[in-house]
């Protein structure tokens, strides 16, 4: 686990770099990866910190986990692979 002040030295130095392309940037550098990577990164480290509710980060605001659960529903119907069986395996 990492220390909480490599946490904040990290976000220190990423958080400057995507709030001035998100201020500044234009269309096609607010659709690159790369920056929209480093915005869920830093909004991950916001969560880390305390400083995002873990409701909040669970939501879709965030981390959308009932569209991601929506998801995963629809690919059991198509496939008809369990999710459950899945994780159990992960467990192993």
């Amino acid at each position: 686990m990492r220390l909480e002040r490599e946490v904040r030295e990290l976000l220190d130095l990423v958080e400057p770099i995507i709030s001035f392309i998100g201020e500044y940037g234009r269309d096609e550098d607010l659709k690159d990866d790369n920056w929209r990577y480093a915005c869920d990164v830093v909004d991950t480290l916001y969560w880390v910190l305390g400083e995002i509710d873990t409701e909040d980060f669970l939501s879709d605001t965030y981390l959308n986990l009932e569209k991601l659960k929506r998801i995963v529903a629809r690919i059991e119907r198509k496939t008809g692979k369990s999710f459950s069986e899945f994780k159990k395996r992960l467990k192993k």
